[in-house]
């Protein structure tokens, strides 16, 4: 059960979220819209009355008390609003389609960009993990050796700790993981000191290793990867790489949010996995608990939820984005003004979906959480 104080956490990271994620999307359609000549009367994070605002030239600034989103209002994007002459030439009716393209484009893109600046700062200065090479030091400590939790692991009773540098065992060196391993499983049941370098200082460590049932010897912990460094342009080479990847991922993330097994578990005909989607709550859940694993691990989820959202928004469905900018395709291929006002009912059921997807969606992240080894 949660704590008190870890629910107020999650909570205001939460808000946190999605004030970064509303906040970096509207911005690029208002930067956009200022750099297309377009008036942008309003700007504000939330929605309902004012908690504050302020003017900045054409533009009003602020914040309103429900904090699950915000907007940019464009000067004439709304088909129910009433655009003067003399405002005509300002509005988003009266610029060209390309630049309504970007108008409503660079609401997405922002999301993208935002997320290979993140990734390439985050390779050229962290690294990036080379599955390949484990590390001698200990990235996670096993609590149990069953799921019943009626048996410690070695290495928890020991009192090893993640963070903790494996030197040598029984007085052999090990230089690497394949070192340790090889050591771990040719002992079984035997009692061996190990050497570890803990916070800057030299300990030794006593720990009986257990006996599998192959035979072979465990401990209890799992080693951190080897973070490959990059040079400038090297990051630069592995971020698009990394965009590549992440771009697949999200694809396949798509792709689960709507298949029927997604389905059974949102109506609860079906366990939940940890592929199931999650909503920001979810989301900030687990982030919190990625950031533990380091910078690399959270900045990366942070830059994937960022993609997901921009591809997402880009579906060609209105009100999103995509629906607006298939609204452009279709207007300019056949010259003909669409009127936005009958598309109304398909903007109501794709955000009536998304409500219920939602809900179902929250209901598994507060009853049902994903956990973590």
């Amino acid at each position: 059960m949660a704590s008190v104080g870890g629910v107020i956490t999650t909570v205001l990271a939460t808000i946190a979220a999605v004030i970064v994620l509303v906040l970096v999307h509207e911005l690029g359609h208002f930067i956009a819209a200022r750099l297309a000549g377009v008036k942008c009367p309003e700007f504000f994070v939330g929605f309902g009355p004012r908690i504050w605002s302020t003017r900045r030239g054409d533009t009003e600034f602020g914040i309103k008390w429900i904090l699950v989103g915000g907007y940019v209002k464009v000067l004439g994007m709304n088909p129910e609003e009433e655009v003067s002459p003399e405002d005509f030439p300002r509005s988003y009716r009266g610029v060209s389609y390309g630049k309504r393209f970007w108008i409503i484009f660079a609401g997405s893109l922002s999301h993208v960009l935002l997320a290979l600046v993140l990734m390439f700062f985050t390779i050229w200065i962290v690294g990036y993990p080379d599955v390949d090479r484990p590390t001698n030091t200990i990235a996670s400590v096993g609590m149990y050796m069953d799921e019943a939790g009626t048996e410690e692991t070695p290495a928890y009773a020991a009192g090893l700790r993640e963070g903790d540098t494996i030197l040598a065992m029984d007085g052999e060196e090990v230089g690497d993981w394949e070192a340790v391993r090889s050591f771990i499983k040719a002992h079984p049941g035997e009692e061996v000191v190990l050497l570890i370098r803990r916070d800057g200082e030299e300990i030794e460590v006593p720990v009986r290793l257990a006996a599998l049932e192959d035979g072979t010897g465990y401990l209890g912990v799992s080693p951190s990867i080897y973070m490959q460094p990059y040079s400038f342009f090297g990051a630069m080479g592995k971020t698009v790489s990394w965009f590549g990847e992440a771009t697949y991922g999200v694809g396949y993330g798509i792709y689960r949010v709507f298949n029927w097994s997604t389905i059974k578990q949102l109506l609860g005909l079906a366990e939940p996995t940890v592929e199931r989607p999650q909503t920001v709550y979810g989301i900030a859940r687990t982030a919190g608990r990625i950031a533990e694993e380091g910078a690399f691990y959270f900045l990366n989820f942070f830059s994937f939820i960022l993609l997901f959202l921009a591809y997402i928004n880009l579906l060609p469905l209105p009100p999103l984005d995509g629906g607006h900018l298939a609204v452009l395709l279709w207007e300019k291929v056949t010259g003909r003004e669409v009127d936005l006002r009958k598309l109304y009912p398909v903007a109501v059921a794709v955000l009536a979906f998304f409500a219920l997807l939602f809900i179902l969606t929250l209901r598994l992240d507060i009853t049902s959480p994903i956990n973590f080894p």
